[in-house]
């Protein structure tokens, strides 16, 4: 029979089986390719070696350490490696996940995230996208602020407003001032090619379109 925690975790596991997965590359100079692996049980930690082909290792193994949460604490040379190949911060935060502080924002779809800040003010929305890479990447997508600037301005949607905002982005076009808005609009404005004006003399002396006489009928 599953665990109290172990049905907390049911509705946030990955397709792996995961409650937490992250992969990524050892500190310079390592290029080893480094990844910690949390189920609701256990920690893994696994780390490849990038060695060259002409060293005698070169077919090394890739190396797992692996823990349950009672043990973890107290596991030294797992904290250890973690820290050294992910960071200090890694630690605290595996510390925080196993003692039951699931990080429920960040495992929502990223449709929910969107919905739940349109309804957030502007002020708002710019410390959330502090939080971390995801929410600062919500933050300045243009799936937000297209919503936003339909909502905040009464310019009109044009063609040369949607060319502006596929080079410079819904959010920067949002923070433009009435005045370089409408000067960036004006470099978008495809007018057609003027009809070219002849003189006189080109157009009816030497050379000129009308320069040649119709032909007498024979």
């Amino acid at each position: 029979m599953a665990s109290l925690w172990e049905q907390k975790c049911q509705p946030w596991l990955s397709e792996d089986g995961s409650i937490y997965s992250k992969t990524d590359t050892a500190p310079a100079p390592s290029k080893d390719f480094v990844q910690i692996y949390i189920t609701p049980n256990e920690i893994y930690f696994r780390q490849w070696k990038i060695i060259p082909p002409t060293r005698a290792d070169a077919n090394q193994q890739p190396v797992e350490m692996k823990c349950t949460y009672e043990e973890f604490p107290d596991d030294d040379g797992l904290r250890e490696s973690i820290s050294r190949n992910l960071g200090e911060r890694e630690v605290s935060y595996v510390d925080r996940l196993i003692a039951g502080q699931i990080d429920y924002p960040n495992r929502l779809p990223r449709k929910i995230l969107l919905r739940i800040m349109f309804n957030l003010d502007l002020t708002s929305i710019a410390k959330l996208s502090q939080v971390n890479k995801q929410f600062r990447e919500l933050g300045g997508c243009d799936a937000l602020w297209s919503k936003i600037y339909m909502e905040h301005t009464t310019q009109p949607v044009t063609q040369e407003l949607l060319m502006l905002t596929d080079q410079k982005g819904w959010k920067e076009v949002f923070f433009m001032n009435k005045l370089q808005l409408q000067r960036n609009l004006r470099r978008q404005d495809p007018k057609p090619p003027k009809e070219k004006r002849f003189t006189f003399g080109e157009k009816f002396g030497k050379g000129g379109s009308s320069s040649r006489l119709p032909e007498k009928p024979s």
